[in-house]
């Protein structure tokens, strides 16, 4: 199971910014490999106001999170009081941000391992809840033995966005480590 915070979806949105073409390939890869995902309904909410403001245009921002509310394998989880609650003692006991917490909270109540774009939860967030980045997700869930056919997934995404690099590297590194192996 996995939750995605915003940090990558807006990430992935903006190829300018540092890491998008990570972010991206990730994106690709979890809707081409239909993983289940856990977000709380916030993400809906982070995401149509990130995409407004960065494009000056509020029906791309409705847009966007349309497509989001609409991907397969994705459960939604209310921010109802229990979910605050948690949200509110990972943000004191971590020195979160209030977001930010939401989605280690559900990532932690899901038992799934949260994908984040952000170094603040990169860092605060070891030994709460697995958090892993874009790129590290890729190289861990590609070389895990439940990723039965990564090889073939990662092919799939080639020609996918501009993630394509990225997968060609990570290729890359799966036969280096199966040639070590053998």
């Amino acid at each position: 199971m996995i939750t995605v915070d915003a940090s990558v979806h807006v990430n992935a949105l903006n190829p300018a910014e540092a890491g998008s073409a990570e972010s991206k390939a990730f994106l690709d890869w979890l809707q081409q490999e239909r993983q289940p995902v856990t977000s709380p309904t916030l993400l809906l909410v982070e995401v149509a106001a990130a995409v407004a403001r960065s494009q000056n245009d509020s029906e791309r921002g409705i847009e966007a999170m349309q497509r989001l509310q609409d991907l397969p394998q994705h459960t939604w989880l209310a921010l109802d009081r229990s979910m605050t609650i948690q949200s509110a003692r990972l943000a004191a006991r971590y020195r979160l941000r209030g977001a930010d917490a939401v989605y280690a909270a559900v990532a932690q109540r899901s038992g799934a391992t949260l994908v984040t774009a952000d170094r603040q939860q990169l860092e605060r967030l070891q030994g709460a809840v697995p958090v892993l980045s874009p790129t590290q997700a890729l190289s861990q869930l590609i070389r895990s033995p439940q990723a039965a056919n990564a090889e073939d997934a990662l092919r799939q995404l080639r020609g996918i966005g501009r993630g394509e690099k990225l997968v060609e590297r990570l290729l890359e590194e799966r036969r280096k480590d199966s040639d070590r192996e053998a």
